[in-house]
């Protein structure tokens, strides 16, 4: 089951978060970088603010009753190296790692690449860390391609290399 998230979820998203961000990312970064990173963006406050500005769109999903991931999605998120108008920013998508191999990353990614179609967006882009292979895979599976090449900006002391990854909508 898929739900939009409500300001109720604010700390079950933040602790998904704080945990499916470490289980991706800890090889991407020193400790200490990735700790103060998820401080911030994954704070119970933070969240809440997140979820108070209708431009972010958050989804739950749900596996057997057990909360399994989520996603954040912004809409007409203009991104410079990216030619066309309207197109979504999917911001995060995770899964806790018990729940990988279900195929629900691609229900959750489908059912966001639907939604961003339903509000006549014209593609889809993301920024993925260049070492996470899995999820560079899984993206072109689903049609998206690499566009450029990116640092990420994770702390004041750390950038993080990544990719720019887009997905062109045929039609809507």
């Amino acid at each position: 089951m898929i739900c939009k998230a409500k300001i109720e979820d604010a700390k079950l998203l933040s602790e998904l978060g704080a945990e499916t961000f470490i289980d991706s990312h800890k090889d991407s970064a020193p400790a200490h970088e990735l700790n103060t990173y998820m401080r911030k963006i994954y704070s119970e406050e933070f969240i809440k603010n997140e979820l108070a500005n209708p431009e972010n769109i958050y989804h739950l999903i749900s596996h057997e009753n057990k909360v399994a991931g989520f996603s954040k999605m912004e809409l007409s998120m203009k991104h410079e190296a990216i030619e066309i108008e309207g197109v979504s920013k999917m911001d995060q998508i995770y899964l806790l790692d018990s729940f990988h191999g279900l195929k629900l990353g691609a229900k959750l990614l489908s059912y966001n690449i639907e939604y961003s179609k339903s509000c006549k967006q014209n593609g889809m882009w993301l920024v993925v860390w260049v070492g996470n292979t899995t999820a560079i895979s899984f993206y072109v599976k689903f049609g998206f391609h690499i566009v450029t090449k990116a640092e990420f900006q994770l702390t004041d002391n750390h950038l993080s290399p990544c990719y720019i990854m887009l997905l062109k909508y045929e039609s809507n």
